[in-house]
């Protein structure tokens, strides 16, 4: 098990995440992110709160970044099914 960490970005505003969650590889850990922005933007969207353009960056425990997920896109495949 490995220990990834999500932060959101939105423009040059980075909110870290200093605990991160342990997966077996970094595709649990990317289905896992989109899981949880898929709950970010319909909070959002409940709340009548628009989002801008941000991401959720997925790094490993040396804080190399391994993939971004935009949460534009996020709803955009949703809006596709």
């Amino acid at each position: 098990m490995s220990r990834y960490y999500f932060h959101l970005r939105r423009d040059d505003q980075i909110v870290s995440d200093v605990e991160g969650d342990e997966f077996s590889d970094s595709e649990a850990a990317r289905v896992s992110a989109t899981n949880a922005v898929r709950e970010l933007v319909a909070a959002r969207i409940k709340t009548g709160q628009i989002f801008s353009d941000e991401y959720m960056d997925v790094s490993d425990e040396e804080g190399n970044v391994l993939f971004s997920i935009s949460f534009h896109d996020v709803v955009q495949d949703h809006l596709k099914k």
